[in-house]
């Protein structure tokens, strides 16, 4: 390598930026040059990047001129796009490859190619694809008992809220042999089997035969007027009598009925425990309310496809269903009577606080927190007689 010696227009070695490999000197106008192709490239740049035939480079020779346009070439000619840059074209001696920026070849397995074809829409087919098995699963697996769902609050109680379990069908035994099946309990009423001509025993959850009663209602409640006498002589208690609009029965005579089983001394008044007294305003402890069959449906739910009543505990209300006010239950054997005096204590028994209980043994009355309306035997105990007072 030869060397340039210094001098006014010339540049020693140490001068030249970055100590490169080939001298360099300074050009009219400040510019410096290094071998042909620099100079080549200098008066291409002075052609085309001046912006103006006037402008003239600082005094000083400092700066280049504003652009120097170059033009890059490679071994095969200029540099210039393609198409597809994977694909040669016609003619061409040699194929250029692009580096992916991971590393790895730009193709990738069938997974890749299909993540990068297709984008977002590669994850979220196959999220959807498990979702609509987990969904088509669960419908499998639900009940097919076709009830409606409940719709009466956490807190009702009542005789729609358990009831015995039913008859299991018979299966047959690793033997080979039938299970025998259990023999419903009869009940001594019998209706006309539609269609066969022969009767059969009714169950105990039936509805029995008898008039007419209130299916739907006007979903609100007024208030029987009239107020009692305190009836007992411990804490007393206060209550409402209520009836739904549209329900076809007597207000006051069911206010009156409803005061006089309160107040018999079987009831839950006895022997001082508690009193009971009857208003039609201000601050109450519970409410006894007369109510449409479908109204039921609403406060108590539909856990037993049976006509029910039941004690919604977030109203404070025993809802007496007019169904049953009206026919009675099986168990009571057509004592429609003695039959309300039941449901009446039965539903202000879970406003005090009371719980289901089961038949304590074979031939004893039935407890009054006993679900008589939907039978009075227990399985494995036996059948009790039906009772309608708390302390017969």
């Amino acid at each position: 390598m030869s060397r340039v010696a210094a001098g006014p227009d010339r540049v020693r070695p140490a001068d030249r930026a970055g100590g490169g490999r080939h001298d360099r000197r300074r050009l009219p106008g400040g510019r410096v040059a290094g071998g042909a192709a620099t100079a080549a490239a200098g008066r291409a740049g002075e052609r085309r990047g001046r912006r103006g035939a006037d402008r003239q480079d600082p005094p000083d020779g400092r700066f280049a001129p504003p652009y120097q346009l170059v033009e890059l070439r490679v071994p095969d000619g200029p540099l210039r796009a393609r198409l597809d840059p994977h694909r040669p074209e016609p003619g061409a001696r040699r194929s250029m490859t692009f580096a992916s920026r991971s590393g790895r070849p730009p193709g990738g397995g069938p997974v890749r190619r299909f993540v990068r074809g297709y984008g977002w829409r590669a994850y979220a087919i196959p999220v959807l694809t498990v979702l609509t098995v987990l969904c088509g699963i669960d419908v499998a697996n639900g009940s097919a008992a076709g009830l409606p769902l409940p719709l009466g609050g956490s807190g009702t109680t009542g005789d729609a809220v358990t009831a015995p379990p039913a008859a299991a069908p018979a299966r047959t035994e690793p033997t080979g042999a039938p299970s025998p099946v259990p023999r419903p309990t009869s009940t001594r009423i019998y209706v006309d089997d539609a269609g066969g001509g022969r009767a059969r025993p009714l169950p105990a959850t039936a509805l029995p035969a008898g008039g007419p009663y209130s299916r739907t209602g006007g979903g609100r409640f007024d208030v029987v007027p009239g107020s009692s006498k305190v009836y007992g002589t411990g804490a007393l208690l206060r209550f409402t009598v209520e009836v739904e609009a549209g329900v076809a029965e007597d207000g006051p005579a069911f206010a009156a009925a409803v005061e006089q089983i309160l107040g018999n001394p079987r009831s839950w008044s006895a022997g001082g425990r508690m009193a009971f007294q009857r208003v039609d305003g201000g601050a109450v402890d519970f409410r006894v309310s007369l109510t449409a069959s479908l109204t039921v449906r609403r406060l108590c739910g539909y856990t037993l496809p049976f006509e029910t009543s039941c004690y919604n505990g977030e109203l404070s209300r025993a809802v007496i269903n007019d169904a049953r006010w009206v026919r009675g239950a099986v168990a009571y054997a057509g004592n429609l009577s003695a039959y309300r005096t039941y449901v009446i204590n039965h539903e202000v028994g879970h406003a005090l606080g009371r719980d289901h209980v089961p038949c304590p043994k074979a031939g004893a009355l039935a407890p009054v927190m006993m679900q008589q309306t939907l039978g009075v035997e227990t399985a494995g105990v036996g059948r009790c007689r039906a009772n309608p007072y708390p302390y017969p």
